[in-house]
């Protein structure tokens, strides 16, 4: 395809979690003057058929080299129809979303939530697009879920290495990233995923290593033994599977949407979002996008995935950095968060639906 030279530094390319949130940007994308908003039912006929598309520009901050420039790209992937059903029609419009970064000169991309499916399954023919790059950024989100649970131990004055640690999705690309770094940092590993054939692959490579672990596809089994929990595969939970979560239990919900918190565990103490890092010195989305779409209890934070490309972007190192599944490395998590520290993105504060105890006077306005 012909292709421009690169304008803009990077991409993300994402979806939304929500269709309160899909009705707020659609109607704040139409023209003022075009009558009353549009009502649920009426988005909801209309958004999958719109084809992906630049929404906004956004404009980060590095703390030792100014800033750069970069845009949005929205997918129109309907929020409830991120399942396996409708694969094959997602793939296509984030295919489409890949072109659109591509014609837009972005020099790296990130492709956040749903979208890094074609990367994960080993689609080479999406790792570039000529001079364009594409990476899940899986990589900094496992580097910024196993710093916060670091934290979160200090914070609630838990031993990791007396703890037991669970990972909901342990045979993922994220979460075999996580069992990486914390195997022979915690007491024993606890692996829960879907499939028994990846789970036991697994569980055999531990084994080799005389890694403690437990590892099987019941969620119920392994939740009363847990002290640390790693949700990277909310969808993978049942109604009661938590009942058994122990009070004392630290629980990082690093999924995507964020819904430990609304839907399995309300009011569980020890409770934070993970995989989330903050740019201290902050970024502006155009045309106010962010009072629509910015949702978190601390300002300047955002996903670790589409963070990525940003960090990358700031090195002037444009590759696919992130690819296939199970490829992390616990150097290559070190080194993407080496390459973030270095202008001030960091891993995010506790917090979920709000901050978290002291760490606001710590850390929240850290750069400022």
């Amino acid at each position: 395809m012909d292709h421009q030279p690169a304008r803009i530094k990077f991409a993300i390319i994402g979806h939304q979690d929500s269709w309160e949130t899909v009705i707020q940007f659609v109607n704040a994308m139409r023209f003022a003057g075009d009558g009353e908003e549009l009502p649920l039912h009426k988005v909801q006929e209309t958004f999958t058929y719109i084809p992906s598309r630049k929404l906004f520009d956004i404009e980060v901050n590095s703390a030792i080299n100014g800033k750069i420039n970069g845009v949005y790209i929205e997918t129109f992937i309907a929020p409830d129809e991120l399942d396996i059903k409708n694969l094959r029609k997602n793939i296509f419009k984030v295919k489409k979303a890949c072109e659109v970064a591509a014609k837009l000169g972005a020099a790296v991309v990130s492709l956040g939530g749903f979208s890094s499916i074609i990367l994960e399954t080993g689609n080479q023919s999406f790792e570039n697009i000529d001079e364009t790059f594409f990476t899940t950024g899986n990589t900094l989100t496992a580097a910024f879920i196993a710093k916060g649970v670091e934290k979160a131990c200090t914070y609630w004055d838990v031993s990791l290495e007396n703890s037991n640690l669970l990972i909901i999705g342990s045979t993922g690309d994220i979460g075999s990233a996580c069992m990486k770094y914390f195997s022979g940092k915690v007491n024993e590993l606890l692996l829960c995923a879907r499939q028994l054939g990846p789970l036991q692959k697994q569980s055999a490579e531990l084994a080799q290593k005389n890694i403690r672990h437990v590892s099987s596809t019941s969620l119920k089994e392994l939740v009363p033994k847990s002290d640390i929990v790693i949700s990277v595969a909310s969808s993978i939970i049942d109604a009661n599977d938590l009942d058994l979560l122990p009070e004392h239990a630290i629980v990082c919900d690093a999924g995507y949407p964020k819904n430990l918190q609304s839907n399995h565990i309300k009011n569980h103490e020890r409770l934070f979002y993970g995989g989330m890092g903050i740019v201290t010195a902050g970024f502006q989305f155009e045309n106010n996008a962010n009072d629509i779409l910015y949702k978190f209890a601390v300002p300047k934070v955002s996903h670790g995935c589409l963070l990525e490309s940003i960090v990358l972007a700031l090195e002037n190192k444009y590759c696919a950095f992130s690819k296939g599944k199970g490829n992390i490395t616990v150097d290559a998590m070190n080194e993407i968060l080496a390459m973030a520290e270095k202008h001030g993105i960091q891993s995010a504060p506790l917090f979920n639906s709000q901050l978290i105890g002291e760490i606001k006077s710590k850390t929240m306005y850290a750069g400022e």
